[in-house]
């Protein structure tokens, strides 16, 4: 019996040992995190931009987007604070040794900086267009753009099977966009038909047949009335994303490596810095709206733990990307995109996902753990230049470039 207790599956050499090492491993709580930070970033994100409020008015989205880098760049002085022995003539120093002497370094930062705000703004956009199933289907074709930045720019060698399950990534993404598109133009959300006004037709313009709704509202604070206009501005906000995030991330991955700042801390102060004047340049865009109705207009609840967990969320994936893989990695946005889609479902209100939905968004999960489960065989141009450590518990600074990064 004894020899049988040791060779029990439960038994890892010590009463519930294997509950200890697998079930309730770090991998699988890093796992768990990752699925449902990411989850609960695109669902809350969905909630507050579809729910009725009090006001009708919807917050602005580019003031959003200035909060949280607020609080990141906040959050990355804090971390140098600490690091410094948390004695603050030490700490002004070495922002004025790394981030104001060191000028050509931090300008490298500006490029990346503007794009992860275009990210972050796009992203609003795009859930505020489309339901948040098809978002993260759709936006896993970071892998593809983010794959041929990498062989560009670093030099990185995919094997067949990584370009094959790249093949499969766009199959599935394009089957899903197909049934999406296909039900926002069936003949129950086709608008009437155009008839002459006099002056213009403002159901061109996206109003109703009687004129309600004309002028239409601003489109980037806003889901367009349009029902079509609405899911190509959302397909279209995820794409241009998908592409700012892979070149962004590749970029900052380049200088991560081969700059001479060794301080990730740094890095993603000197990020923060760039990121908060161009959030300021967006928000300059909004000016007559705030005006009007103030900054903190629309703001709710939900919105403030919109800000929050963009500021916060990336830097508990960061953490839990520590213990993580590519596989994990995998796996968490295979979870991700099925609780996302069935949140999304049961509790938004947004359409049931259709067979060839399902398939598509299968067929995209198989993909993403594929391209995870093969080894990298990178032979780029970083080799022979100093490389910083990558498991540096100040990874977690700025880890990702935004939320949707681990999406």
């Amino acid at each position: 019996m004894g020899g049988l207790t040791r060779n029990t599956p439960w038994d890892d050499q010590a009463p519930g040992g294997w509950l200890r090492k697998h079930l309730f491993s770090i991998k699988t709580l890093s796992l768990i995190v990752l699925s449902v930070q990411t989850s609960t970033m695109v669902l809350l994100l969905r909630y507050s931009r579809t729910a009725p409020t009090s006001n009708q008015t919807p917050y602005i989205i580019t003031t959003a987007v200035l909060l949280s880098e607020i609080l990141k760049l906040g959050l990355s002085l804090g971390f140098l604070h600490i690091e410094t022995g948390k004695v603050l003539r030490v700490t002004l120093h070495r922002l004025y040794r790394d981030v104001l002497l060191n000028v050509w370094e931090t300008l490298k930062l500006a490029v990346p900086a503007c794009l992860y705000v275009v990210q972050n703004n796009l992203l609003f956009i795009a859930l505020s267009n489309l339901d948040a199933a098809t978002y993260q289907v759709t936006y896993q074709l970071k892998i593809l753009t983010t794959a041929i930045f990498s062989w560009v720019i670093l030099g990185k060698h995919l094997s067949p099977i990584h370009w094959l399950s790249l093949c499969f990534l766009m199959l599935g993404v394009s089957l899903v966009q197909v049934d999406t598109g296909s039900s926002s133009t069936s003949p129950n959300k086709i608008l009437p038909e155009v008839e002459v006004v006099e002056g213009g037709d403002p159901m061109i313009l996206g109003g109703s047949e009687d004129g309600a709704g004309f002028p239409p509202p601003d489109i980037h604070n806003e889901a367009h009335p349009n029902t079509e206009v609405s899911w190509l501005l959302g397909i279209f906000a995820v794409f241009i994303s998908c592409i700012s995030s892979g070149f962004s991330g590749v970029y900052f991955e380049r200088l991560v490596k081969r700059g001479k700042q060794p301080s990730l801390i740094i890095r993603n102060i000197q990020l923060g810095m760039f990121s908060i004047i161009f959030a300021i340049i967006a928000v300059s865009s909004d000016g007559a709206a705030i005006r009007e109705g103030g900054f903190f207009q629309g703001y709710t609840l939900t919105t403030w733990g919109v800000v929050l967990i963009q500021a916060f969320g990336g830097l508990m994936v960061s953490v839990t990307m520590k213990y993580a893989d590519n596989i994990l990695k995998g796996f968490a946005t295979s979870l991700s995109i099925v609780m996302s889609t069935l949140v999304s479902w049961l509790v938004l209100g947004d359409a049931a996902p259709s067979t060839q939905f399902v398939f598509g968004a299968s067929i995209v999960i198989a993909s993403t753990v594929l391209y995870g489960l093969t080894p990298q065989a990178s032979k780029g141009i970083n080799q022979g230049n100093q490389q910083p450590r990558t498991d540096s518990p100040h990874k977690v600074l700025r880890g990702t470039k935004s939320p949707s990064e681990i999406v």
